[in-house]
């Protein structure tokens, strides 16, 4: 088994049969990578997922922990003093990567500590939701620091020696804030933490608020659909260019808000 370029973590609760799609697409990347997935209290019914995986590819490792009182923080730090690639990325078990995504984020790191790619959300109904963000710029990092976290954990990456030299890594979040966003301003509140943001969509986030009530066949169903197009040369780069196209709309639109349709139209006439 060849040196992975990334370790790639995946926590874990109770999306066992999601999780078989979201690993698929992180062992399809065209970049090494070993993939260390985090059970977090996984039932008995769903560890059969896990086994499976382990059996089907040497790259992959399952870790199974208790249910951690909040999401299982520390084991996440525990995984990374085992991990062999240089950079770390992360995945949702229920989100899915387009092939070059740790390409694309390894390449970004060659400059920075942190990094991610194209932040967004994919909602039922066909509706997107985009984040623009520069993390690169002081102004968006400031906000990132104090207002919100426009990083799904889907899209974020950073090198392993970045955050060796942490003071503290993945650690239990305080309640009522979320937990990547704790991990991430960890990053940002060093001044020597180089950041850069992607402008291309490699990764397709699932969020499980709007899907509430949904079946697990159904989120699985979801996932299939998706991972058909991105499986595709071709519908993946179309597809890639189309959520370009929108969240430079989105971008634009929250730039009228701030300084005014005269300059930055909403909508075109």
């Amino acid at each position: 088994m060849s040196t992975p370029v990334a370790t790639v973590i995946v926590p874990t609760f109770d999306h066992g049969a999601t999780i078989e799609l979201t690993v698929a697409s992180a062992l399809r990347q065209t970049m090494p990578v070993e993939v260390l997935i985090i059970g977090d209290g996984v039932p008995d019914s769903h560890k059969v997922y896990m086994e499976q995986l382990v059996r089907g590819d040497a790259r992959v490792r399952f870790l199974d922990h208790p249910k951690d009182p909040r999401r299982g923080e520390p084991y996440r730090h525990e995984a990374l003093t085992q991990a062999r690639g240089h950079i770390v990325c992360y995945l949702c078990d229920r989100d899915l990567w387009f092939p070059t995504h740790v390409e694309r984020l390894a390449t970004m790191l060659e400059t920075a500590d942190f990094a991610h790619s194209l932040p967004m959300h994919l909602h039922p109904g066909g509706l997107w939701q985009f984040f623009p963000v520069d993390l690169a710029h002081p102004v968006h990092r400031q906000l990132m620091l104090t207002h919100w976290n426009r990083v799904p954990l889907s899209c974020a990456a950073h090198t392993l020696s970045a955050y060796q030299r942490l003071p503290e890594g993945w650690s239990p979040t305080p309640a009522g804030t979320a937990t990547d966003w704790h991990m991430f301003r960890k990053f940002l509140l060093d001044p020597q933490c180089r950041c850069a943001s992607g402008a291309v969509p490699t990764a397709l986030t699932f969020p499980s608020p709007p899907r509430k009530g949904w079946t697990m066949a159904q989120r699985v169903e979801e996932l299939q659909g998706w991972k058909a197009l991105i499986d595709n040369t071709a519908t993946n780069t179309a597809l890639m260019m189309r959520f370009m196209e929108l969240a430079i709309q989105a971008r634009d639109r929250e730039l009228a808000g701030y300084y005014g349709e005269q300059f930055f139209p909403a909508a075109p006439p």
